[in-house]
């Protein structure tokens, strides 16, 4: 029996336990920009969604099957039936009780006129070339340079209520970059910015640090946490949030090809450990610590590492498995050179001084939740505040950093050196109300 959250549009489908899941990514997105009292009455510019599975990359033969698992390592060579099962289960239940295209109509970007070339995202759909006031291939560039190239850190910039109104000019990007901004108000503000010429807009209650994840960063947002939350609260320390979602730039093919964030191969720092070694002490006791990773099993180690290292228990296992418009995963479940699902890793901190005698990554002792969902540009993943939120104390009330993030959520903090991409204008339709297809 399905059960739907009445108060949101991105969650096409949940059942009573809520582990299985249709979601629809983009809506995830732009819901998270607004409020009960201030909701966001945009919509996400998207890629069309697929029709049909990833044409198969897999070996032919099953000689070249063996040789290609060869050279993985045995723990990355095979999916296990355990995981095979749940993935089965949750299709065959959302098909049985959600008849419909498994996401809702997208907007999708204008194209030049007289121009039909299409440009290819990695996704696999196609998305029509943009303008030329949207951000293109070289929008990466500019986030890299903002955030490696950035002046002397400056003061926090709380903006004022003028912004949230006529907007708040600053003359170059370089001017809100390596610095806490902060939207105290109910109502999105806009950054006005000469070039490009669309606004940035800030969701209310909102605060961003643009710059890239390094050690001198993390000191520099470390010390702004504590002057921005001075004071405890029923659930966290000064200083400390209630919940961390981490998106790490994992070093792999796929990011190496899409040229985005700066990963471990080609960072000078790395950033988890700069995070293990600075961000564990701003999550509150009980906190909750979510952390998306690859299919690669040492991946999953070093994030286990971390967890470990900030006293953090994994309690949770949630999969997005991403499906074509019809249902069908993008490509075979256990295939070996791609698989069509991505991993969140949630755990809570708690005293582990006592030790457990519990294996803390057995499948038994760790709740599983499916999210499917038709996957949208590269990089961008189901919001996940819709899901989160009945698992704080106060869901209501609680403290969240999302790091490396490449949008802003209403009254979250974000960190990274694309934390304002998806939040440029140009990628947003006119206002104009959600409807349902």
């Amino acid at each position: 029996m399905s059960h739907i959250n009445k108060r949101t549009q991105s969650l096409l489908y949940q059942n009573r336990d809520k582990t299985i899941i249709l979601i629809d990514v983009p809506r995830s997105i732009a819901e998270a920009q607004g409020t009960a009292d201030a909701p966001s009455t945009q919509s996400l510019y998207s890629t069309r969604p697929l029709e049909k599975p990833h044409q198969s990359i897999e070996p032919r033969s099953r000689k070249a099957r063996q040789q290609v698992r060869a050279r993985l390592p045995s723990r990355d060579a095979s999916i296990s039936s355990f995981a095979q099962n749940l993935f089965a289960q949750a299709l065959a239940e959302i098909k049985a009780e959600y008849p419909l295209d498994f996401c809702s109509e997208r907007s999708t970007a204008p194209s030049k006129p007289n121009d039909t070339k299409q440009k290819r995202s990695n996704s696999g759909a196609s998305l029509p070339v943009e303008t030329d006031e949207m951000p293109g291939a070289t929008d990466d560039g500019l986030w890299l340079s903002v955030a490696q190239h950035a002046l002397k850190p400056q003061n926090p910039l709380v903006l004022p209520f003028s912004a949230t109104v006529d907007g708040y000019e600053v003359a170059q990007m370089r001017d809100v970059a390596d610095r806490i901004v902060s939207n105290p108000f109910a109502q999105p503000a806009r950054i006005l910015v000469p070039d490009p010429a669309r606004p940035y807009k800030i969701p209310p209650r909102s605060t961003f640090m643009l710059s890239k994840v390094g050690q001198r960063e993390a000191l520099l947002f470390s010390s702004a946490a504590y002057k921005c939350f001075p004071e405890p609260t029923l659930s966290a320390a000064p200083g400390q949030f209630d919940f961390i979602l981490l998106d790490p730039p994992w070093d792999n093919k796929s990011v190496r090809r899409s040229k985005t964030y700066q990963t471990g191969r080609r960072a000078t720092e790395d950033p988890i450990r700069i995070l293990e070694e600075t961000l564990g002490k701003h999550l509150a006791p009980n906190g909750l610590l979510a952390c998306w990773i690859t299919n690669k099993r040492s991946v999953r180690d070093t994030a286990l590492q971390l967890f470990e290292t900030w006293g953090v228990r994994l309690v949770e296992e949630w999969t997005w498995l991403k499906t074509t418009v019809h249902g069908d995963p993008i490509c075979a479940i256990d295939g070996i050179m791609r698989r069509p699902y991505e991993t969140l890793l949630v755990g809570r901190q708690v005293d582990l001084a006592g030790g457990h005698s519990d294996d803390p990554t057995s499948d038994e002792l760790i709740k599983h939740r499916v999210m499917v969902g038709v996957p949208d540009l590269h990089s961008r993943k189901p919001c996940i505040k819709t899901l989160i939120e009945p698992m704080m104390k106060e869901s209501s009330n609680y403290r969240a950093l999302e790091a490396f993030a490449r949008n802003l959520t209403a009254g979250w903090w974000s960190w990274g050196d694309e934390v304002l991409k998806y939040n440029w204008e140009g990628y947003w339709t006119k206002d104009e109300p959600f409807h349902v297809s």
